[in-house]
């Protein structure tokens, strides 16, 4: 294979990825990343791959949404190579049957899967041969279509790849690139359940301080997936879960709050390990966030939790109220927490003394 791939290499850009095309992805990656890490800076390859990349992106992209308009045929065979098989008779779908459709859309998809992959190793090209300009295009064109294509978790994955690498790589307008990809990340998280995401969603933290969390109407269905990840126990129970949420507590006041009331909603339901992982959060959130939102969790959430805790009607209650405020107990030797908890808990156990006092 790849002794075919490089021998298409030399005749052009475009003939390297439609010869790349005819395998799957699997069977390709070795030879692909050879080839590929292989080309010089000053190759002719390393201006004409990125827009030839590009154009077979948007051809198959358009041929997946019409797929009326299949991509082209191969280049036709030279004299010297076997002339192709004739099409067997038999029992086959008749052409434009619906099966055919939805081979030639699979087809679609894993020619995808192959130029993403590309894609990807021209942005990590150790000899730096390709310019982050000339890639751009191409990369954006995968990362707008990436709803499209959801029903391919393997191409998906791909395109996720690219973002993050670029993100990653501190490139060029990489802030058009997390659009689709962040709330992509956080879906999978939640479906998967796999550490993996998890971590790959903290990795990227950082972009999610671009959203506007202010602006309802734009940012609704990503502050609705962080709500989910508060009450996802593997955010909840895993080192980068917890940081990551506890950083999402500070992207905003009306984060905070949302966030805020739902951990309080969880109080008489949650677990021993999910409440204790509330309150990691909230601990790792209040020493994190800026002096303004530290009022949020300190009068906003952490005061009630001390007053229900003095006055709770049942033990049971009590005990869950306590594992929360335990992620500040624990910690009471970092400066600030042990004045903080005296503060909240002084007035309260002082006016109780007092009303036993009258009774």
């Amino acid at each position: 294979m790849e002794k075919r791939l490089r021998s298409s290499l030399k005749t052009s850009a475009e003939e390297f990825l439609s010869s790349a095309v005819k395998s799957t992805l699997k069977s390709s990656k070795p030879s692909l990343k050879t080839i590929v890490n292989s080309v010089k800076p000053s190759s002719d390859l390393s201006s004409s791959l990125p827009l030839a990349l590009l154009h077979s992106i948007l051809h198959h992209t358009q041929s997946f949404q019409n797929p009326s308009h299949p991509p082209p045929p191969p280049p036709p065979t030279s004299p010297s190579n076997s002339p192709p098989p004739k099409r067997q008779r038999g029992n086959g779908p008749p052409p434009g049957s619906d099966s055919e459709s939805d081979q030639q859309q699979h087809q679609i998809l894993a020619s995808l899967q192959v130029l993403s992959h590309v894609l990807h190793l021209c942005i990590l090209s150790p000899k730096k041969a390709f310019s982050a300009s000339d890639l751009l295009p191409a990369a954006q064109a995968l990362h707008n279509s990436l709803i499209l294509f959801e029903s391919d978790p393997v191409l998906c994955l791909e395109i996720a790849g690219v973002c993050e690498s670029w993100w990653k790589e501190g490139l060029i307008e990489r802030e058009t690139l997390i659009i689709q990809l962040l709330p992509f990340l956080l879906s999978r998280s939640l479906t998967l359940k796999k550490k993996v995401d998890v971590h790959r969603v903290y990795m990227l933290r950082e972009a999610f301080a671009l959203f506007d969390f202010d602006d309802e109407e734009s940012i609704g269905d990503l502050r609705m997936l962080l709500m989910r990840c508060v009450v996802s126990p593997l955010y909840l129970k895993t080192e980068d879960g917890q940081r990551f949420l506890s950083f999402a507590f500070g992207l905003s006041r009306q984060l905070m709050k949302s966030g805020l009331a739902v951990v309080k909603a969880q109080i008489p339901f949650g677990r021993k390990s999910v409440l204790e992982g509330f309150g990691g959060i909230l601990f790792r959130a209040w020493r994190e966030v800026e002096d303004d939102l530290r009022g949020e969790i300190e009068e906003g959430f952490m005061q009630g939790i001390v007053d229900c805790a003095i006055h709770a009607g049942s033990s049971a209650f009590a005990a869950s109220l306590r594992k929360v405020l335990g992620g500040f107990i624990s910690q009471r030797t970092t400066q600030g927490v042990e004045k903080l908890l005296f503060g909240l808990a002084e007035p309260m156990i002082f006016r109780s003394l007092q009303i036993q006092m009258f009774v």
